[in-house]
C-alpha cells in the first residue's frame, strides 16, 4: 500500500518589523543602562582616587612617626640634628645587625653595615634641602665605641616631572646612603610652603610654636634650639586629579610626633638663665692608663704611648638640684687656647648627678681648653665654665 508523505509543516519565525521592533528595544535599553553604569564607574573611580590620596598620606605619616618618635643617639649624640620646612634629620637606634645591641628596634642580619652605626665624619655630607656638612665629630657609647645611632632624614623636593609647583616626592636617607622613595604627590600649597613644623618649652612649661622665620635649625652650636625641640608637627597631603571634572582632590593629616626627651620630664618652667656648671677639669688619658691597660706592642718605659682621650669631669649646676631647678642639659664644648672658635662635642642629660664625666675620644693636635655650658627648657644658656687647665695633645 503506497503512503502519501506527511505535507511540510510551515515554521514560525520573525517578520522584519517584529526584529526592528526588537532591535529598537534593545537599544533604547542600552541608552538608559550604559550611561547609570558609566556614571557608576566614574564615581567608583573617583572614590578610589581620593582613598588612594589619603592613604598615600597617611603612609607618608606612619613611616615619619615610626621612627621619629624613637629619635634618641647615644650619650651625648644630638637627638634632632636638622629642623627645616621640608626636612627633619634626627639620630635612632633603630636597626642593628648585632644580636648584642638591646637599643636597637630591628635586627636584621642583611643591613647595610653603614647604615645600622653613627654616621662618620670621613663619610660627611651636606643635610638634605642645605649646606650644612654633618658629622663633624664622631660619637661613642659609654664604653668608647662607635654608637650604634645612626642618622636618618627625611625630606622633600619639588617633582619636576609634573610640570607643577607644588606637587613634591618624600625621600628617606641613613647616614650618607642612598636616598629612597618613601612617598609620591605630596601637595604643598604654594601659601603654605611647609612639610614639618616645630614646637618647644616656653618659660612656664608650655609648648609653643618655634616660627617658621626661625627655621632652618641644626645641631652645631650651643646656641641653637635644635636640642629643645619637644614636638614635631606635619602636615601631609595627598592629591588625586579628577581628569573628568578637571580638579584636584586632596586629603590632608595633621599629625604632631613628641619626642622622647627625658630630660625635659622633670622641669615645669624656666625662668632666667642657668647658673654655670662648677669647677671643670680635663685630664688626658693615653692608651697605657689603666683605664684601658697596656695595649699589645713593643713599648717600653721610654716610649710615648698613643693619645687615647680627654676626659673631662664638670660638677653639676647649682640650679640643677636647687634654686629655679630647669637645667636640662649641658653642652660639652673644646675651642683652641687663646681663641673662642668653640667646637661643640655633645651633650649630656641632667639627670640629677652631682658631677658628670665626658670622653673627648677624638682629640686633635695643640693646646686646647674645654668648656661646659648648662642648658635649660626655654632654653637659655649659662655662661661657659672653662677648665682649670689646658690640655696639650701631641
Amino acid at each position: 500500500m503506497q503512503t502519501t508523505p506527511p505535507r511540510a509543516r510551515a515554521r514560525a519565525g520573525f517578520t522584519l518589523i517584529e526584529m526592528m521592533m526588537a532591535v529598537l528595544l534593545t537599544m533604547l535599553v542600552f541608552a538608559i543602562t550604559i550611561p547609570f553604569f558609566r556614571n557608576q564607574t566614574m564615581a567608583l573611580d573617583g572614590g578610589a582616587g581620593r582613598l588612594d590620596a589619603m592613604q598615600n598620606a597617611r603612609y607618608a605619616q606612619s613611616a615619619i612617626d615610626r621612627e621619629l618618635r624613637l629619635a634618641g643617639g647615644a650619650t651625648g649624640q644630638p637627638i634632632i640634628v636638622q629642623a627645616a620646612a621640608f626636612s627633619v634629620t634626627f639620630n635612632v637606634d633603630l636597626v642593628t645587625t648585632q644580636t648584642n645591641d638591646p637599643d636597637a628596634t630591628y635586627y636584621n642580619p642583611q643591613a647595610d653595615p653603614l647604615s645600622v652605626d653613627s654616621w662618620l665624619p670621613a663619610a660627611a655630607k651636606k643635610l638634605p634641602t642645605s649646606t650644612v656638612v654633618y658629622p663633624t665629630v664622631e660619637y661613642y657609647d659609654g664604653n668608647g665605641f662607635q654608637s650604634h645611632a645612626e642618622t636618618i632624614s627625611y625630606f622633600l623636593y619639588l617633582d619636576a616631572s609634573t610640570g607643577r609647583n607644588d606637587l613634591y616626592t618624600l625621600f628617606r636617607r641613613v647616614n650618607d646612603r642612598d636616598s629612597t622613595v618613601v612617598a609620591h604627590n605630596m601637595w604643598i600649597p604654594t601659601d603654605t610652603n611647609y612639610f614639618f613644623q616645630y614646637s618647644r618649652t616656653d618659660s612656664s612649661g608650655n609648648i609653643v610654636s618655634i616660627p617658621q622665620a626661625s627655621l632652618p635649625i641644626y645641631w652645631n652650636t650651643a646656641g641653637d634650639w635644635a636640642d629643645s625641640v619637644r614636638l614635631v608637627v606635619m602636615r601631609i597631603s595627598g592629591l588625586y586629579r579628577d581628569v573628568r571634572k578637571a580638579k584636584d582632590v586632596t586629603r590632608t593629616i595633621y599629625h604632631s610626633t613628641r619626642l622622647l626627651n627625658a630630660g625635659m620630664l622633670k622641669q615645669a618652667t624656666c625662668g632666667a638663665a642657668p647658673l654655670p656648671p662648677g669647677t671643670v677639669t680635663a685630664t688626658q688619658m693615653d692608651a697605657g692608663s689603666p683605664t684601658f691597660g697596656i695595649l699589645p706592642g713593643p713599648w717600653t718605659v721610654t716610649d710615648t704611648l698613643p693619645l687615647a682621650e680627654v676626659k673631662v669631669v664638670y660638677n653639676a649646676s647649682p640650679e640643677e638640684a636647687g634654686g629655679a631647678k630647669d637645667v636640662a642639659s649641658y653642652v660639652i664644648q673644646r675651642t683652641l687656647h687663646g681663641t673662642s672658635n668653640w667646637q661643640v662635642l655633645g651633650n649630656l642629660v641632667a639627670n640629677g648627678s652631682a658631677s658628670y664625666k665626658w670622653d673627648d675620644y677624638t682629640p686633635q693636635t695643640g693646646t686646647w681648653d674645654y668648656g661646659v655650658v648648662a642648658v635649660d627648657c626655654t632654653p637659655l644658656y649659662s655662661t661657659v665654665s672653662l677648665s682649670t687647665s689646658s690640655v696639650t695633645n701631641p
